[in-house]
């Protein structure tokens, strides 16, 4: 056992360095991929039945998960149809009815259903529009996610005008061009 030499302890210090490195390297790796922080808002386990809720808002009423997390719609997205994927996916993660859930709760909202994505996932719709939540909602209750971002335009889903596009924290909403669907 005895002494260690200078040489052997400066490369057991080598292999610590390069092994801490290593480990930083991958969290920063996963940072720049887009990975969402612990606290962000993610697609629901898939073992809890999905509720949908109304929330009171500066925003108006809105649609949430009964856990507080804000749902949003893509304005890309046709009448039970949905055209986010890949990428886009991973900022907006889809809300998924939970394994042998027939349908979505809603307490209080009706006109819920669903669609079958690719892969066989069954993504809850309001009125016909898939529902998503938003990575950059770090915790239930925040609305971050009225943005246009890389993908196109997203918004919160006002219950009483699914298809309006909100102009201003206020609760103040206007249908775009008279077809229901914002540009």
């Amino acid at each position: 056992m005895g002494r260690r030499t200078t040489r052997q302890r400066g490369h057991r210090a080598r292999w610590t360095v390069l092994a801490t490195l290593t480990t930083l390297g991958g969290a920063i790796a996963s940072v720049a991929a887009g990975s969402a922080p612990a606290s962000a808002a993610r697609a629901p386990d898939g073992k809890s039945p999905i509720t949908i809720v109304t929330e009171k808002t500066a925003w108006g009423p809105i649609l949430a998960l009964s856990s507080g997390w804000t749902v949003y719609r893509f304005v890309k997205d046709g009448n039970n149809r949905s055209t986010c994927s890949g990428a886009c996916l991973q900022a907006w993660p889809a809300v998924i009815l939970a394994k042998g859930q027939k349908e979505p709760d809603g307490k209080g909202v009706s006109h819920l259903g669903f669609i079958v994505r690719a892969g066989g996932a069954h993504q809850v719709t309001y009125e016909g529009i898939p529902l998503y939540l938003f990575i950059g909602d770090k915790k239930p209750g925040q609305i971050t996610g009225n943005i246009k971002d890389k993908f196109g335009q997203w918004w919160v889903v006002n219950p009483a005008t699914p298809k309006s596009v909100p102009h201003e924290a206020g609760g103040t909403t206007t249908t775009a061009g008279g077809s229901g669907v914002a540009y």
